[in-house]
């Protein structure tokens, strides 16, 4: 099969695992392309776009209508490369506008979309439409489920989490669940064990939650972990709280690889987004438990290998982070709940892959 992904990210979690996915298909024999926007600076075509995509909504069907919608496919048809992990990317920050000329040259059966923005999804999928071929939303999101409305349906819907499969289904959709491909292998660690470990300190991901249990805890070291690049105001916040708070050391992005585990004694995933994060599997894969926010996805990834806090529950994460520094009995229960429930089968990646595999199959077979 020749796959195209397409997606408005190659950064954090959903870019990794579109990429250890695409490994896994590639070794199966699939071919596999990107087109994506890579997030490099390209203010005047953004800002093109993103002026001529208003004016479109604002003038509609009225005189001049047309020309403006002409005008708003212009911004980013010309393409880049950008070889990431050992793939190659085509790479544009528009990819709705280079998506025709992309397919015209590859050829592909299906197209798959992942981690996009409301925009791009519609404009992808009445593109491939147009041009006979099948669609697969990946869903990994809980702002993807925006997506599935009426006349802009794909032709099938996955999903990461059993909870964003419900949401899916709620909706009308069928959807199986697919979990992300995470190769654990690369963040192999012997950990010291050492720090709490929080990752991507934005609001979404419970910025604020760290900071407060942090201060209240100030004779235990955190680490803040960098995970995509922070907006310059996002990072200037992160620095104040650091000068501030002399148990936290912040680190800036960097290649996965065993130092991101290498200190850790437990993983805070303090999210306020229902999505299922692959660094819960991977902490667990080092046998480091999880203290996460009590919300459906995270539950789900987290099984018995950690402890669920309310979310905005201060003092009832103050407790759960005291308890594995003190309870070495509890400690030890959850490091070994935690390995066991990273090992599960339901993460093998070639089966991940060939489950994947099996579902866009069929989509092919029976077409749009």
């Amino acid at each position: 099969m020749r796959l195209l992904f397409v997606s408005s990210t190659t950064v954090g979690g959903s870019g990794r695992s579109q990429r250890e996915l695409a490994a896994q298909l590639v070794d199966a024999g699939h071919q596999v392309t990107f087109l994506v926007d890579d997030e490099t600076p390209s203010r005047l075509r953004r800002w093109a776009y993103e002026q001529l995509s208003d004016l479109a909504v604002r003038v509609g069907d009225r005189p001049g209508g047309r020309v403006v919608r002409a005008l708003e496919r212009l911004p980013g048809r010309q393409t880049g490369t950008l070889t990431l992990d050992g793939v190659v990317h085509v790479t544009t920050p528009v990819p709705q506008n280079a998506l025709t000329q992309v397919i015209d040259d590859l050829r592909p059966h299906v197209v798959v979309g992942n981690s996009l923005e409301r925009l791009s999804w519609r404009r992808i999928r009445a593109a491939a439409a147009e041009r006979g071929l099948p669609t697969v939303l990946y869903i990994r999101e809980e702002d993807s489920l925006g997506h599935l409305v009426r006349g802009e349906e794909p032709d099938a819907v996955v999903a990461n989490a059993e909870a964003l499969r419900a949401a899916v289904e709620r909706r009308g959709f069928a959807c199986l669940v697919v979990p992300s491909v995470i190769d654990v292998e690369r963040t192999r660690a012997t950990s010291t064990r050492q720090t709490v470990l929080a990752i991507n300190p934005v609001e979404s991901r419970g910025g604020k939650i760290v900071w407060q249990v942090a201060a209240a805890l100030s004779d235990i070291p955190f680490v803040v972990q960098e995970s995509w690049p922070l907006q310059r105001t996002e990072l200037l916040s992160v620095e104040q709280h650091v000068r501030l708070q002399p148990n936290v050391e912040f680190r800036r992005a960097a290649p996965p690889g065993p130092e991101l585990y290498a200190d850790a004694r437990v993983l805070m995933v303090p999210y306020r987004v229902n999505n299922r994060p692959r660094v819960i599997a991977e902490a667990q894969a080092n046998g480091i438990p999880i203290i996460a926010a009590d919300l459906p996805a995270l539950r789900e990834a987290v099984g018995d290998g950690g402890l669920l806090v309310d979310l905005d529950d201060i003092d009832g994460w103050c407790t759960a982070i005291r308890s594995v520094y003190e309870d070495d009995e509890l400690y030890e229960h959850l490091t070994s709940s935690a390995a066991e429930h990273g090992r599960r089968p339901a993460l093998d990646p070639a089966t991940v892959a060939r489950t994947f595999a099996e579902v866009v199959n069929d989509v092919i077979e029976r077409g749009p």
